[in-house]
């Protein structure tokens, strides 16, 4: 071998052996220095088990690297591994280029405590009292960065002030290449949480332009590590359930409100308490498919969503409803469903119906007497809202159920279950009417079916035929008793209503059918919040010879407008009926069946003998049987001669008198007891000169 290439590889070897030696001290040189310093470094106290260095691969790694909090005692971030290699011969090119980052089983913990963090120490050493430095002319130096991995990383968040804990576990986080002018950077991320759950990310970032776009798996994580959050602005006693999903996602960080997502959402086993710990809200499932949603372009289209199991909890209250409470600290203090709201709007009815003259529209048969009230609801316009566009291609909520409790009435609260509930609806959206079909159970045995084509979103134009049957009126003795005191001990309620709304106004038909009502003796231990409202009477008069008592119920008014209710209106127009036909069954039957002269008034002539015409007779024969179906009905008899009749006192008392008794007699001889027929004293008006006037009343005394 030639002398020159010996002395040239003696020179290599030496080089190779300073540089491996080098590498072999520099590791505990750098450890040593690092741990020294480590709080003048990073404002920190700091341990390392071992640092290695190969100058000759450009590895280096740090084993065993532990910072602690700021108190010096608890672990801030440890790390079993970090590997870094660098290329060197691209250092010749002015190319850092990092090969590989490899950090294995890291372990740390982010404590937030309002707007300060656990590492607020560290942003604030490096912070403080630094002057900016001048900036130096760049260099065409570039950076390249390959194959980050983050291996088996365990990460803990808390927020000390919002009570919020994220306990990750198996954290995996893979990054081919970090793309810093051009391109997306790929981001490959898998974690669990300790308290069960799954995350998984997969996706790309444009570190220059700022677009993003990401698939995002989530699987059974549970719904109450968002619970410290939601409690602030619910007032409720805890949530629970599971939730999954399966995204994509894609949009701009610098216009992040155009962001376009599609995929699949859902909740499962989902429970909602009270603070008492009474059930509020639960379902064992809700699905979305989401074909894609565009916040730039406010369009959401919606293939499927499903709702199973829906058990919903209605509590009325004096001072609220389980909807007014949900806001913490914001109970209402009107509560627009309680008995109190209930009695002032009965109060209202009778009043109205004793001032007004009006009367009530009549029906075409006799055996099943009918009445519309004239009386209707006009409310002022509220202007339309413009809605984002929404398509629903197909909704299904099937076995729901509504429990409802009426804790406002006393002495029983009022319970009702709406079970079995089934609502199924295609192509809902805020662009035109859709069908839906709602069907369920109510209470012990009642039975309701809804079909409607309506906008959700825009009520303004829409259509509905709702049809209830079978329910058992006794479901609803808790109130009877506390509006009326009287007891339902039997009756079953049909009710029918077709509703069209044309350019947000209402016009609806409305039908009460109550086959066979009764109702108990009184209860007298209880004050009545509605006595004025002679149910019972009103209920006895209206009943036909077949058992039904039937109403038509006409409800019109503005929907746009923010005091619109149909359900009060409903509510209003009933009671001003039960009203008047407790006040006046006379003319309830002469106007609710067409042709009907039963009770109408008789004119005689003041010198007429004093005898029963054909006419009289066949009249009060109607009187008769009518009395003797309505049993616990009297008859009030008035009689009046015109006040331009000559007659003074004496007189005028004896003919009263005479005509009371031919009339009594006749009635007593169909079968009428004679304590039911009843003279009375006051006179009604006429304009009849010459003429005695008499006019007959239905009287039914409530216990």
């Amino acid at each position: 071998m030639k002398k020159w290439l010996k002395i040239l590889l003696i020179v290599l070897g030496v080089l190779v052996g300073i540089i491996l030696l080098a590498g072999i001290f520099a590791g505990p040189i750098v450890r040593a220095y690092a741990e020294k310093h480590s709080e003048e470094l990073c404002h920190r106290k700091a341990t390392i088990k071992h640092v290695r260095i190969n100058f000759l691969t450009g590895k280096v790694a740090v084993i065993g690297l532990d910072v602690k909090e700021e108190n010096g005692k608890d672990r801030f971030l440890y790390f079993d591994k970090l590997k870094v290699r660098v290329s060197l011969p691209r250092l010749l090119g002015k190319t850092v280029r990092i090969n590989k980052i490899q950090l294995n089983d890291l372990t740390g913990r982010v404590i937030q405590n309002g707007n300060r963090f656990n590492f607020s120490d560290i942003i604030d050493f490096y912070t403080k009292d630094r002057k900016p430095k001048p900036k130096k002319k760049k260099g065409k130096w570039s950076v390249d960065i390959r194959n980050i991995h983050v291996k088996s990383a365990d990460v803990l968040y808390q927020d000390l002030r919002m009570g919020s804990k994220f306990d990750t576990k198996d954290v995996n986080i893979k990054v081919p290449r970090l793309k810093l002018k051009h391109g997306l950077t790929r981001v490959n991320m898998t974690t669990a949480f300790r308290n069960g759950g799954d995350f998984a990310l997969k996706g790309g970032y444009d570190i220059r332009k700022g677009d993003f776009e990401a698939h995002v798996k989530m699987h059974e994580l549970p719904l109450n590590m968002a619970w410290p959050y939601l409690r602030k602005v619910l007032n409720v006693g805890s949530l629970s359930g599971k939730l999954r999903g399966d995204a994509n996602v894609s949009g701009c960080v610098k216009h992040i409100t155009d962001m376009v997502f599609s995929g699949t959402a859902g909740l499962s086993n989902f429970k909602a308490v009270n603070k008492d710990k009474s059930p509020l809200l639960s379902f064992s499932s809700f699905d979305m498919n989401l074909e894609k949603g565009d916040l730039g372009k406010k369009d959401f289209k919606i293939d499927e969503v499903t709702l199973k199991d829906l058990i919903v909890n209605f509590d009325v209250f004096e001072d609220g409803t389980t909807l007014s409470r949900l806001r913490s600290g914001k109970s209402s203090a009107k509560n627009n469903d309680s008995a109190v709201e209930l009695v002032e709007t009965a109060e209202t009815a009778g009043k109205s119906s004793k001032m007004s003259g009006k009367s009530a529209k009549s029906s075409d048969k006799k055996n099943n007497p009918t009445v519309e009230p004239a009386e209707t609801v006009e409310i002022a316009k509220k202007p339309n809202l413009t809605a984002t566009k929404y398509l629903v291609k197909k909704l299904s909520v099937s076995n729901g159920k509504i429990l409802y409790a009426d804790h406002s009435v006393s002495p029983q609260t009022q319970h009702f279950e709406v079970s079995g509930v089934q609502i199924q609806a295609d192509n809902l959206s805020n662009n035109n009417t859709s069908p839906i079909q709602i069907k369920a159970k109510l209470g012990t045995m009642g039975e309701l079916v809804c079909k409607a084509k309506i906008n959700p979103f825009d009520l303004k134009n829409a259509a509905a035929n709702i049809s209830i049957k079978n329910l058992n009126i006794k479901d609803f003795n808790p109130y009877s008793l506390y509006y009326l005191a009287y007891p339902v001990e039997d009756g079953l309620l049909e009710f029918s209503s077709d509703i069209t709304i044309q350019n947000n106004w209402l016009e609806s038909q409305n039908m009460l059918d109550i086959y066979k009502p009764a109702f108990g003796k009184k209860d007298k231990s209880i004050k009545p919040a509605a006595a004025k409202i002679p149910m019972k009477a009103a209920m006895y008069v209206i009943t036909d010879r077949k058992g039904h008592a039937k109403m038509e119920l006409p409800v019109t008014g503005d929907v746009s407008s923010p005091e619109f209710s149909f359900r009060k209106v409903i509510w209003k127009t009933f009671l001003n009926l039960v009203v008047k036909i407790a006040a006046s069954p006379v003319d309830f039957i002469a106007k609710a069946v067409a042709g009907d002269e039963t009770f109408k008034p008789i004119s005689i002539p003041v010198d007429a003998p004093k005898e029963l015409t054909i006419e009289h007779v066949h009249q009060l024969n109607a009187i008769a049987e009518y009395l003797k179906e309505k049993k616990e009905m009297d008859l009030e008899v008035f009689l009046t001669p015109h006040a331009d009749s000559g007659l003074n006192a004496r007189h005028e008392g004896e003919l009263k008198q005479q005509w009371f008794d031919l009339m009594k007699n006749q009635l007593v001889k169909q079968g009428v007891p004679a304590d039911r027929v009843l003279l009375m004293n006051e006179k009604k008006e006429h304009k009849s000169k010459g003429n005695m006037r008499i006019d007959f009343n239905l009287k039914y005394e409530e216990e």
